[in-house]
């Protein structure tokens, strides 16, 4: 353990995604589809893709899939749906999702409370333990089992223009930290540097071992229009 004196309560959050222009080559995420549907040259083709992806989440929700509603939630916290803007609703819509049973929507709201977040979600940014760090091994403790379960999380996006389903191994948000560190900030205004490699290992075993499909294409089957 390290320790040193600052006035810092909290590491600096990086965005982990390079964002690139709609349709381009790349990777363009759903949490900025609606921003980008304005300013790319595609727009017809991007309107399209984001039609799909609704109708994909009516269609599980007509089902009574649960996964359905988790879509739902997270596209408002995405922000490419703004039927919910308010974080603490944002974050009911998960919890109802939840309720019904959906695996990733529990996943979320674990990892949410461990990362201490507004809302569920933010996958494509870099997110760290807060200042609680009683509230940090509550998350995680909660959301162990989870991930032991269902070692990953959903979400709609929009890649080269066609709407998907993309798979996160949410073990990577964690283990990293003990790797590299985490601070307990002090009474004396210090603050020490916290490693685990014991935890690095437990975390990294469950994001090596993580399987999920990588092409999981909704425009082969909804026709768009």
């Amino acid at each position: 353990m390290t320790t040193t004196r600052t006035g810092l309560a909290r590491p600096t959050r990086m965005c982990a995604a390079l964002l690139v222009a709609a349709l381009g080559t790349g990777c363009m995420t759903a949490a900025h589809v609606a921003m980008e549907v304005e300013k790319s040259s595609n727009t017809r083709q991007l309107n399209k893709s984001i039609a799909v992806l609704r109708q994909h989440i009516q269609t599980l929700q007509a089902q009574g899939d649960p996964l359905g509603d988790y879509f739902y939630a997270l596209a408002n916290s995405d922000g490419w749906i703004k039927d919910v803007t308010e974080p603490k609703a944002i974050t009911e819509l998960f919890e109802r999702a939840a309720a019904k049973g959906s695996m990733d929507a529990k996943i979320l709201l674990a990892l949410q409370e461990a990362m201490d977040e507004p809302v569920p979600g933010k996958l494509d940014y870099g997110q760290g333990s807060g200042e609680d760090l009683a509230q940090w091994e509550r998350g995680l403790a909660r959301l162990l089992p989870l991930v032991r379960q269902q070692c990953y999380a959903r979400r709609l996006v929009v890649t080269d223009g066609r709407p998907r389903v993309r798979y996160y191994t949410i073990a990577y948000k964690v283990w990293p930290h003990f790797r590299n560190g985490y601070y307990r900030l002090n009474a004396d205004g210090t603050r020490t540097l916290l490693k685990d490699a014991e935890r690095q290992k437990l975390w990294e075993g469950i994001d090596d071992h993580c399987y999920r499909p990588h092409n999981e294409w909704l425009d082969v089957h909804y026709t768009q229009r």
